[in-house]
């Protein structure tokens, strides 16, 4: 019975030892986190990681804490590939892709929209549409309205009453991937650099199409721009590395929207035609 007794003694003093070890040697994000501020180079904390037992949270807040610490993007796309059993790599090889659905992941410039449901995260890029003409309202009014003070509108709009991106949440999130290597001043290549570029807008739904003011006028004088009645106000938040979280500042209400690339259209900007418009619409209906 003694004996008996102390071999279940030592069975159970060998599986504390071993679940210790076990945490001993399992690497978590706090771990990475005080490597980096250590000063240890990214390729050292990446060996690290391809040779030691992991257990990373690497949900969507996670990462942003992850780059917030200043942890190196390399070490960022090693804990990824552990997570999904890759041997990882440093310098922007292979390893370094990452999940494509991954909002932390550089992508090519653009806007996507970021989904998450049920433990599945995915990315959709926004596809650009181009305005191709305008319209005049308003005339009437105005000249019937006495000392020319009636307003003439210039709208431009979008064919077709929905875009083709429709979707179910009033509080959606968006990541821009941006050129900021220039610091704002991009003339050359034509990618824009901060979210400050785009203002978002609720189109007017007409028969056919969807339309903005984008100018008002009258006898004593003009003013061009989007009206403020069509403006959607956003917050946005710099990830670093040019990637950009951005989201409305308060829930959308049904309907179709744009992010209007500022500017677009070139010479014929003023007149609203060739503006860029990167569309979609909120439609909760179950």
């Amino acid at each position: 019975m003694k004996r008996s007794f102390s071999i279940l003694m030592l069975a159970m003093a060998l599986m504390l030892l071993s679940a210790s070890a076990f945490a001993q040697d399992t690497m978590t994000n706090d771990e990475v986190i005080s490597l980096t501020k250590a000063g240890l180079a990214p390729s050292i904390i990446v060996g690290k990681i391809n040779t030691t037992k992991s257990a990373f949270d690497l949900s969507t807040d996670s990462l942003i804490k992850l780059k917030q610490a200043g942890v190196h993007d390399d070490v960022v796309a090693a804990m990824l590939a552990a997570k999904s059993g890759r041997p990882a790599t440093t310098g922007g090889g292979s390893g370094a892709a990452g999940d494509p659905n991954d909002p932390m992941v550089k992508k090519g410039f653009g806007i996507y929209l970021y989904e998450e449901r049920d433990g599945e995260r995915k990315m959709t890029q926004l596809q650009p549409t181009m305005s191709g003409q305008n319209r005049t309202g308003g005339m009437f009014t105005a000249s019937i309205t006495p000392l020319g003070l009636g307003k003439v509108k210039t709208k431009t709009n979008l064919p077709g009453r929905n875009a083709n991106l429709q979707i179910k949440e009033s509080s959606p999130v968006f990541y821009f991937y941006l050129d900021t290597s220039s610091g704002g001043l991009n003339t050359s290549s034509g990618i824009p650099s901060t979210p400050n570029e785009f203002t978002l807008v609720r189109f007017n739904i007409r028969s056919d199409n969807r339309e903005v003011t984008i100018a008002k006028s009258n006898s004593w004088g003009a003013k061009g721009g989007l009206s403020d009645e069509y403006v959607v106000a956003l917050k946005a938040e710099d990830l670093g590395n040019g990637i950009f979280r951005v989201t409305p500042s308060a829930p959308l209400q049904k309907g179709e929207y744009g992010f209007y690339l500022l500017n677009s259209g070139n010479a014929n900007t003023a007149a609203g035609v060739g503006s860029k418009f990167f569309d979609f619409g909120v439609n909760m209906q179950p």
